[in-house]
Parts: C-alpha cells; sequence; structure tokens
C-alpha cells in the first residue's frame, strides 16, 4: 500500500444561517458532515460536486485557512486540525493552495517579482540571493519568463496570472497541493495550456495534490481518483475510469448524463437551497431529487459501502 500524506477523518463544518424573521433562532447550515478520504504520496485525487456542496470548504480547512468543527486532519502522520495558525507556520510551505481567480489573490501594488520574493520572505527565505535562485529556477517551468518580474498582475492575461500563481506554489517546495478550481475563471483557449502545465508539474516534482472542480471532464483528465460530493458529504470514490465509466450513486449518474449542464453550472437549485439543506441525520441527502428514491431513503440515512476494489457508494439500493 502506498504512503499516504494526507488523511481526512469525520471532518465537519457548520455556519449559522441568518434567519429572515427578526426573534427567530437561526439555523445551523452543514457545510461539510462527517467527510472521510485520504491522498496518497504522488497521487492526484480529484474533489467533484457541484457549487455549494462544500468541496472549496473542505480545502480550505486543510490548508488552515478554516478551522474545522470536528474531526482530523492528518498531514504527514501529525494531526494538524488543532495546531494553531502561529505553529502552522513551519508547515505552511508544505501545504499549498492555489485558488479559482488568479486576480484575487495577486496583490495589485507589488510587481509580480516582489510577490514572488514577499511570498519566500513568509516562509523564512529571506536572503535575496535565495529568493532569486528559487525563482529563477522555477519561473521558466511555469512557461514564464524573467521579463514578466517587473510588471504588475494588470499587465498579464488570465492565463498568465494562473502561472504566477502555481509558480508560487511551488516556491516554497509543497509536498501537498490543493488546486481549487484553477481553470474556471479562464478562456477555454487557455485552460488546456494550464491543465497541461500542471500534469506535467505534477509528474516532474512527484506532487500529491487534492484538485477541486466542477467539471467532470476536467476531474477525469486530472486525476487517479475520484471523490464526488454532494451537500457537505461524500456519496461516491473510485478509480477515475471506474467512476468516469461505471459511477453508480444516483447524483453520480446524473453528473454523467449531463456533463453539458454541469460545465455550464447549470444544476437544480434545489441543491442550492440551504433550507433543503438543513435536515436530519435520517434521511438520504439525495433523496429530493433522486428518481429511485424510497420510503427508506426518507427514514434510514445510507452509509458509506464498499461494493469493489477501493470503490465506494453511499445508497442503500447500489447493489
Amino acid at each position: 500500500m502506498a504512503e499516504r500524506i494526507i488523511e481526512v477523518k469525520d471532518l465537519t463544518k457548520t455556519y449559522r444561517v441568518p434567519s429572515a424573521r427578526l426573534l427567530e433562532k437561526k439555523k445551523l447550515f452543514t457545510a461539510v458532515n462527517a467527510v472521510n478520504f485520504y491522498v496518497e504520496k504522488g497521487e492526484t485525487v480529484g474533489l467533484i460536486g457541484e457549487s455549494g456542496c462544500g468541496k472549496t470548504t473542505v480545502g480550505r480547512i486543510i490548508t488552515k485557512l478554516l478551522d474545522c468543527d470536528g474531526g482530523q486532519v492528518i498531514f504527514e502522520g501529525e494531526d494538524i486540525t488543532r495546531v494553531s495558525r502561529r505553529a502552522f507556520k513551519e508547515k505552511r510551505s508544505k501545504i499549498q493552495m492555489i485558488f479559482q481567480d488568479p486576480s484575487t489573490a495577486l496583490n495589485p501594488q507589488f510587481t509580480i517579482g516582489g510577490i514572488l520574493r514577499e511570498a519566500l520572505h513568509s516562509i523564512g527565505v529571506r536572503d535575496k540571493g535565495e529568493q532569486k535562485a528559487r525563482i529563477d529556477a522555477l519561473i521558466s517551468k511555469v512557461g514564464m519568463t524573467d521579463e514578466y518580474l517587473e510588471r504588475y498582475p494588470h499587465e498579464l492575461s488570465g492565463g498568465q496570472k494562473q502561472r504566477i500563481c502555481i509558480l508560487i506554489a511551488l516556491l516554497t517546495n509543497p509536498s501537498f497541493i490543493v488546486a481549487d478550481e484553477v481553470v474556471s475563471a479562464l478562456d477555454l483557449s487557455v485552460q488546456a495550456q494550464i491543465l497541461n502545465l500542471m500534469r506535467s508539474l505534477q509528474k516532474e516534482f512527484e506532487l500529491s495534490t487534492l484538485f477541486i472542480s466542477h467539471d467532470l471532464n476536467i476531474i477525469h483528465y486530472m486525476s487517479d481518483r475520484i471523490i464526488v460530493m454532494y451537500m457537505g458529504e461524500i456519496v461516491e470514490s473510485g478509480e477515475c475510469q471506474e467512476i468516469y465509466s461505471r459511477g453508480r450513486h444516483p447524483y453520480t449518474q446524473l453528473l454523467l448524463s449531463s456533463l453539458l449542464d454541469l460545465n455550464a453550472d447549470n444544476t437544480s437549485g434545489e441543491a442550492r437551497d440551504s433550507g433543503d439543506v438543513i435536515r436530519g441525520d435520517s434521511v438520504c441527502i439525495f433523496a429530493p431529487r433522486c428518481p429511485n428514491c424510497t420510503e427508506k431513503c426518507l427514514r434510514e440515512k445510507p452509509e458509506l459501502k464498499e461494493i469493489g476494489e477501493r470503490h465506494w457508494v453511499k445508497c442503500h439500493y447500489v447493489e
């Protein structure tokens, strides 16, 4: 068995939802509900689900941008869940996140060179010579040249900005990267370039990656394994080709049968309705949309069960 670089155990995150009525108590919205998965060293795991399913929240908890309410994140054998942000600074260089919108990730007041040097300074690399050496060694890896270092973010295209964001992540010599919708803000003509770049970098640097997207075609292209998430819960996980060609959960089958709708993010409003999400633990979360829903689905919550090697499905009737 390959060594696991990260394990997520029973991860939970809730938010209080403001009420429309003044005196009514705020309800709890469960964004992430008892999520469990792992990523092996050198592996890319795709996390897919429609908008609002909690996938970005999972990524932000792993990178310590958010605190969880329960559960554990085990990174390289150590539980980092309860580690303070100050203590986590020592591991910050090892866990990096590439964000969806590169325009908001780059400080518009700094040149690209200044942004890169500041990223190195934040992890303790303060010697200017060492900073320059690291930048020079990696800038060509993302398809950029030194001439871009004196430019400001607004002088770069969307694709060039995302290349710089990828470079920032690589500068710290990470062992694990969370890539959150890294091409969704880019033109279609640029998306393939960035995806191919990331695949080549993953192979060259043997990166372990959690690749988050709402696009099943992109997840299939980038991933070794796929995790399907719906309303804060994992409903199916397995090897990439197994899920893509023979997904067993009704929600996975819905994604497979409506790829065009998914790519346009034209999903049912039910999935984003907080009133629909705020429910008890005695009902299948997909029941309101499931064509195979029975009375059992409305009174008993299914558990993840293994139906094949590393293939897990949360459904009463998967067999």
